[in-house]
């Protein structure tokens, strides 16, 4: 954990603006991609955003460093959308809402075009595969942070990673895609 993350958040509980708009600005990406990689739903990645940020508003004072700033956020980001989609009984089709942006920059034809696939495929995994895998390679958390965030055992985290990869090479190849080609 670094020292800076307890300063600004130690600011934040104590009723500081500007650090938690710096706090905000810091983190406010990742959580929202993490956010609609997993739902695609605009509306909802919104409002979860909107009640997140106010929570860590709120209980900046409980943040204890047993994980890392942003690992935190998350966590608070992510038991709110699970909540929001327990009590929603209808979901659109994934195909009313565009690709998101990734963090990859590159220009090259190619690499866009396996991003696009990956894309794809994960939308094909279940909620749980989808949102280890997000977690691990696209939030870059360690397994200990993840188990912290779904609050499962590392093993369990390792276990998901494994067969969630296992999974998505199965949608690739259904899509007609070769290993040597991605």
């Amino acid at each position: 954990m670094r020292e800076r993350d307890f300063e600004l958040i130690k600011r934040v509980s104590e009723g500081d603006q500007s650090a938690f708009k710096e706090l905000y600005d810091e983190t406010y990406k990742k959580v929202y991609f993490y956010l609609f990689r997993l739902f695609k739903e605009k509306s909802l990645v919104e409002d979860v955003i909107v009640e997140t940020y106010t929570e860590v508003w709120i209980n900046a004072k409980n943040f204890r460093g047993k994980a890392g700033l942003l690992t935190w956020i998350i966590g608070i980001s992510r038991n709110i959308a699970m909540n929001k989609l327990k009590k929603l009984q209808s979901h659109e089709s994934i195909d009313n809402f565009p690709d998101i942006p990734d963090k990859i920059t590159s220009s090259e034809t190619e690499l866009n075009g396996n991003r696009e696939l990956i894309q794809k495929a994960m939308m094909n995994l279940s909620l749980k595969h989808r949102e280890v895998l997000d977690l691990v390679f696209f939030q870059e958390m360690t397994y200990k942070e993840v188990s912290l965030i779904l609050k499962i055992p590392v093993n369990t985290v390792k276990t998901r990673v494994f067969y969630a990869k296992e999974e998505l090479k199965k949608i690739i190849s259904r899509m007609g895609v070769r290993k040597d080609e991605i």
